[in-house]
């Protein structure tokens, strides 16, 4: 089984560390943070492995390494993956509009690197290494249902819209665990919030 790269990149958030939650619990011991600051390095090593120094300077095999990036040329195949290949995940909370940070911080650095891209939608951390994942236990990208922007209720009142794509597993969205919860927490859930306020909120009229 391959190994699976996160070159950490984002300050540590909740929302963060669901995400990478959810990679190990696809990737188990084969998940590797790299880039990761020394204060950082308690929290992440109880997720997985943990290098201080960057993918992007680490003298590794580049014949073994793929980058997944949304700008690459080509589609990421079986074949491209080897027992010991590392498949790198720009470990980036994603815009609505993609900014191309993965080149510029990742694939731009390493040149003569693989670099494959998961299909023109945008996918959260733990979804493209969920979608890598598929692809090397044996699926083709074409095979990996997905759904783009979905809209998540969050109670009969109210819903929200992830503003990415998050794959799907016979029919089922793997949406990262807890974070339902979290959202409703930054809602203010846990608050006695009216159906007034909440409307505004919705209008982008009130903070919560």
């Amino acid at each position: 089984m391959p190994y699976l790269v996160i070159e950490h990149l984002e300050e540590i958030s909740e929302w963060l560390l669901l995400e990478y939650k959810h990679v190990a619990q696809w990737w188990g011991d084969r998940l590797i943070f790299t880039n990761v600051r020394p204060e950082e390095r308690k929290i992440l090593s109880e997720i997985g492995s943990v290098i201080t120094e960057s993918i992007t300077r680490l003298p590794f095999d580049k014949s073994k390494i793929i980058i997944l990036d949304l700008q690459a040329e080509e589609e990421l195949k079986l074949e491209d993956i080897e027992e010991d290949t590392i498949i790198v995940v720009g470990g980036i909370l994603g815009d609505a509009i993609p900014r191309g940070r993965t080149k510029e911080f990742i694939t731009s650095k390493m040149p003569g690197v693989k670099v494959r891209h998961i299909g023109k939608p945008q996918f959260s951390i733990d979804g493209a290494s969920i979608v890598a994942k598929l692809i090397a236990d044996g699926r083709r990208l074409e095979e990996i249902e997905y759904e783009e922007n979905p809209t998540i209720k969050l109670d009969d009142f109210s819903e929200i819209t992830l503003h990415y794509a998050v794959p799907k597993l016979n029919g089922k969205l793997l949406l990262t665990p807890g974070l339902i919860e979290l959202q409703k927490r930054e809602l203010g859930y846990e608050e006695d919030v009216s159906d007034e306020e909440l409307v505004k909120y919705f209008e982008g009229k009130r903070e919560l």
